[in-house]
């Protein structure tokens, strides 16, 4: 099939929330970030003839990687290489501006999008349970100590830290970039940075949270992998 990719314009808009509100049987949250993706330049969309045929989101994390988010190929097209298409543009993309790594999230139900990822040379760095937990007894540290917990945490993640600030994101990261993203670090089932729990959620008040360990969830969404591919 003959397709171009190039960057998502707002006239892209209408047809990327049309093939995407009922992605999943809950919805899907690209509807509701597309607007923003195409604002800030992030967004590229496959197109034939006018006709949007899938999505992606290309956010340059710093830190030396490159996090892809809300990969939607439109049901008429699917499993003809549209998905691949567009992950082997933003890898390009990726090397263009100097990354090593490009990342991406995907549920453990979902063995399409699996397969894709690990035939591209992508591989699982961390597993993490996400949903809205439940509030835990924690103490808020700050400082010195709280620096010293978020390195804690770092050890125990490989490295990897993940935010909630822009929708669900990962990156690898220091202590200094961690702390940056971070507005408390909470101490207690395990260590919580902000709304990413290193061990089971970790949160003085119900929030949704990614956490490395199953835990108190009120409303559980699934497992997830973050799969990492490191640029030659």
């Amino acid at each position: 099939m003959d397709f171009t990719i190039r960057k998502a314009a707002l006239s892209d808009i209408d047809q990327v929330v049309d093939f995407t509100s009922s992605t999943f049987p809950w919805g899907d949250y690209v509807p509701r970030a597309i607007y923003e993706w195409v604002k800030a330049g992030t967004a590229y969309v496959a197109v034939r003839d006018n006709e949007v045929l899938g999505v992606l989101n290309i956010v340059n994390m710093g830190n030396d990687t490159v996090w892809l988010e809300g990969l939607r190929i439109k049901p008429n097209y699917r499993r003809m290489g549209i998905g691949r298409a567009l992950t082997m543009y933003a890898i390009s993309e990726a090397k263009a501006t100097g990354a090593r790594y490009v990342m991406l999230m995907i549920a453990e139900w979902n063995n399409p999008s699996r397969n894709l990822a690990e035939s591209m040379g992508f591989r699982g760095v961390l597993t993490l349970h996400a949903g809205v937990a439940e509030p835990s007894s924690v103490r808020v540290v700050k400082g010195n100590e709280a620096l010293n917990y978020i390195n804690d945490a770092l050890r125990l993640t490989g490295g990897y830290f993940c935010t909630l600030a822009n929708h669900w994101s990962c990156t690898r990261a220091n202590a200094e970039y961690a702390s940056s993203m971070v507005n408390e670090v909470y101490v207690g089932w395990g260590i919580g940075l902000s709304q990413f729990s290193v061990g089971p959620p970790t949160t003085p008040i119900e929030s949704e949270v990614l956490a490395t360990e199953p835990g108190a969830f009120r409303d559980y969404y699934g497992k997830y992998t973050v799969y990492e591919l490191t640029l030659g």
